[in-house]
């Protein structure tokens, strides 16, 4: 529709001039070519599609942004790296879903604007082009001026657009891309999950294990309250012909009460005890050896013990190692069977007097008194022995008397002991390990949440499943990596700083407070001060009805399990032993008064992006529409033609 524009005309000349002059002047009005104004491209578009189109454009790439950002990050987050400081604020505001349904309000929004735009032009291609039938002239019409979806090119028409096979292919995709953007929330969405992530590191207070006491309480008759996490650095286990090595195995407690403080603690600098849980067992040399089997509710093994001559790589003073005296007492042979049923005991030889074979490289070096060395303070290395029933009709064989035995051969780290006559019962194997703790400053971290499992009973195979406790203590020839077995990893040992406690602390005795708790928690200490020639020990008997110094059927089940898995007293002893320690030492970290800053950083969930298929989707539909639009957008300037002005240059009116 034309309208009227005061330029556009000369001064007003009447018709009966015009008529008068027509005859004369009617050959030089035909001569006069119209001329036409070329519109710019904003006035071809108009300003409203303009801004739809390039400021639209501007506004919806902020939201893309802020989404591929929030993506990245969460993905940075899950793998265990330190995210945004404004992410972290989002997430923890609970806003990461609103994020997204936001965002994709405003995408959603300009898709629809634009796809408006995108009927208006097809509208006017086919007006231009390829032509339309005179009825549906008002309604591509209106179409052309009122954006309207592009679904309106169909509904409205019949379903007959008139367009050409590549503008109709064009319009169909679009259609697709608007009605898909309209769940772009829910493809965005799709991707969230209930993630993990580590929080910016942050100062906690942290309890400090001094002015500790003596911990008698019995740890090898009751159960552990849970399986705790730690930190380790550890070496791989190492097997000689007569010696098992389980290799320097460095261990950080976790200085929290929680367990969900434990579990979720990603990366901690600040003062814990550290012990090394290196244990060597190895075939020891065994004299005067007398098997008493007269009360067989009280079976004992007494005898001298020292090292062998051989060349261990990693005990020093085995050659100055004189015999020293022992009385270890066994597991009672409840039943005659040609099998081993689950039937040790651990022995603390002489209670450690007189032993002077050091594991190497100690943490700790033990304590030299100038006396008599005291219970629990060790002049080298502790030692335990580790005796293990091999045949139990053997030992009924013996049971109503006492025997002079004889250590036969060796196998492995194993030395072989018959019951007084020629069959093998016992086997035995002397194992070393360093009990000192330090406090000291270290750092620890760890890419995901840390594990620690349950042991739940087996009514069926009447005992405890272990498997996954033992996983998790690596006790297994080939340890499996850190993270799969849910500890911490402990930073290496040049990193380490010692501690200068506060004057108000006293640290004497922390130093052996394991030692200490180890020992004067064994099941027979009751009974040294009326037998002072029965050594301190433990029965680890699968038969734990049978008597009243054995351990808890978790630590026999522990102990067993990984004898029977490995074949190795190292790893058993190991593994047994750690959780000894952990004990004493979370019954202990409730008294611990002396508190010291800590850094640490703990792991959050929420529900995050863990994926970028939702994201991927959303883009791809971004992407189509642009293309639509740019193809749709080429083919509007190129097939329409310009709106033209144009006025016709009349002759003077004529006056005779």
């Amino acid at each position: 529709m034309a309208f009227h524009e005061p330029d556009d005309t000369t001064g007003y000349v009447p018709l009966a001039v015009l008529n008068t002059n027509a005859e004369n002047n009617n050959d030089e009005v035909q001569g006069i070519q119209p001329k036409y104004k070329q519109r710019s491209l904003l006035q071809r578009v108009g300003v409203t599609s303009f801004l739809t189109i390039f400021l639209g454009s501007a506004v919806l790439l902020f939201p893309v942004v802020l989404l591929t950002l929030f993506w990245r990050e969460s993905m940075i987050a899950i793998a265990g790296d330190e995210p945004d400081i404004y992410w972290v604020r989002v997430v923890n505001a609970n806003w990461a879903t609103r994020l997204a349904t936001v965002c994709a309000t405003a995408i959603r929004t300009v898709l629809a604007l634009q796809a408006g735009l995108v009927t208006a032009m097809v509208a006017g291609i086919a007006m231009e082009t390829t032509g339309i039938p005179l009825l549906q002239g008002p309604v591509y019409s209106i179409m052309r001026a009122v954006k309207v979806p592009p679904s309106s090119l169909l509904m409205a028409t019949d379903f007959r657009p008139h367009l050409s096979f590549f503008i109709g292919s064009l319009v169909m995709i679009e259609i697709l891309v608007t009605t898909a953007s309209q769940f772009l929330s829910t493809i965005l969405l799709s991707d969230f999950a209930e993630g993990t992530f580590t929080l910016p590191n942050n100062t906690t207070n942290v309890s400090i294990l001094g002015n500790t006491s003596v911990a008698t309480t019995g740890w090898w008759t009751m159960p552990p309250v849970a399986s705790w996490t730690f930190a380790e650095l550890s070496e791989s286990f190492e097997e000689g012909s007569d010696y098992h090595d389980t290799g320097h195995t460095y261990r950080a407690f976790l200085p929290f009460e929680d367990k969900a403080q434990r579990t979720r603690l990603r990366r901690f600098g600040g003062t814990v005890p550290v012990m090394d849980h290196r244990v060597v067992c190895a075939s020891p040399i065994l004299i005067n050896l007398t098997l008493d089997a007269a009360n067989m509710t009280k079976m004992r093994l007494s005898g001298q013990i020292a090292m062998e001559n051989k060349s261990y790589p990693m005990l020093l003073n085995t050659e100055s190692q004189p015999y020293i005296n022992f009385t270890c007492e066994l597991p009672a042979p409840l039943h005659r069977t040609n099998k081993t049923i689950a039937e040790s005991s651990i022995c603390f030889a002489n209670s450690g007097n007189g032993w002077k074979v050091l594991l190497e490289d100690p943490l700790v070096p033990p304590t030299a008194n100038a006396s008599n060395s005291i219970v629990g303070y060790p002049e080298a290395s502790t030692m335990l022995m580790v005796l293990d029933m091999v045949s139990v009709e053997a030992m009924v064989g013996a049971v109503g008397a006492k025997h002079a035995v004889q250590m036969t051969r060796t196998n492995g780290p194993w030395a072989m002991v018959t019951n007084g006559s020629d069959v093998e019962a016992l086997r035995i194997s002397a194992c070393l390990t360093n009990l000192g703790a330090e406090t000291l400053r270290v750092s620890m971290n760890s890419s995901s949440d840390n594990l620690e499992p349950t042991v739940p009973w087996d009514i069926h195979a009447q005992k405890y499943l272990t498997e996954s406790s033992r996983r998790q203590l690596g006790a297994s020839r080939i340890r499996e990596s850190l993270t799969s077995r849910g500890v911490l990893a402990l930073e290496p040992k040049s990193q380490w700083q010692k501690f200068q406690p506060p004057n108000d602390l006293d640290g004497e005795g922390t130093p052996w407070f394991f030692s200490l708790s180890l020992i004067y928690s064994m099941p027979n200490a009751i009974y040294l001060l009326t037998d002072p020639n029965l050594n301190p020990g433990v029965i680890l008997s699968g038969n734990a009805w049978g008597y009243s110094v054995t351990a808890h059927l978790t630590h026999v089940d522990m102990f067993q399990d990984t004898l029977n898995a490995t074949g190795s007293p190292a790893l058993a002893l190991q593994a047994v032993l750690a959780r000894i320690f952990q004990m004493a030492y979370f019954e202990q970290l409730v008294k611990m008064g002396t508190k010291e800053a800590a850094s640490t950083a703990f792991s959050f969930a929420s529900p995050i992006p863990v994926q970028w298929i939702g994201f991927t989707i959303g883009m791809a539909l971004i992407a189509t529409h642009y293309i639509v639009v740019g193809i749709i957008a080429i083919q509007f300037l190129n097939c329409t033609t310009p709106t033209q002005r144009y006025r016709r240059q009349l002759p003077k009116p004529y006056f005779r």
